[in-house]
């Protein structure tokens, strides 16, 4: 049975590019799933608009590669980066996409080898998730409730 191709959009903290690279050469073996990289010049400069704007446009997943808290080069940008992430994440579930869409990888000194593993596994709790692009064309999901003054027939 073939895999359902997943779009993930990747943005990370221009001082991880090399690792960033090495990371998608190897999760992109297969050529199933289509990466989108997007530098910034820290991972505290992403917005929560740019993280449901990514998904709004395709993107079956969103995943931002930062430093760990205390490694920023600009001292409270990873900081930052995680609560923004976090806020994506209750808006998403909360509108019933699912907060897992949304995941902040921390790149510390593991072995390239784990850190992979870490990633190729959420890609793969995003390919095991309902494709909710289908309903971005203003129809409600079934699974969503009706808002209020809203009935379905």
């Amino acid at each position: 049975m073939e895999k359902t191709k997943v779009e993930i959009a990747i943005f990370f903290c221009t001082h991880l590019r090399e690792r960033v690279q090495g990371v998608l050469k190897g999760s992109s073996g297969s050529g199933a799933d289509r990466f989108r990289p997007v530098s910034l010049p820290c991972s505290g400069k992403l917005e929560v608009f740019q993280l449901t704007r990514a998904l709004e446009t395709g993107a079956d997943g969103v995943a931002l590669f930062g430093c760990p808290e205390g490694a920023c080069r600009y001292l409270a940008g990873s900081l930052r980066a995680k609560g923004r992430v976090g806020h994506t994440a209750r808006i998403l579930e909360e509108i019933g996409w699912g907060k897992d869409r949304v995941r902040r990888f921390v790149m510390e000194n593991e072995p390239e080898q784990d850190f992979l593993q870490d990633f190729s596994g959420w890609v793969e709790r995003v390919r095991a998730m309902d494709r909710f692009r289908k309903n971005l064309d203003g129809q409600v999901p079934s699974s969503a409730p009706a808002a209020e003054g809203e009935g379905r027939a």
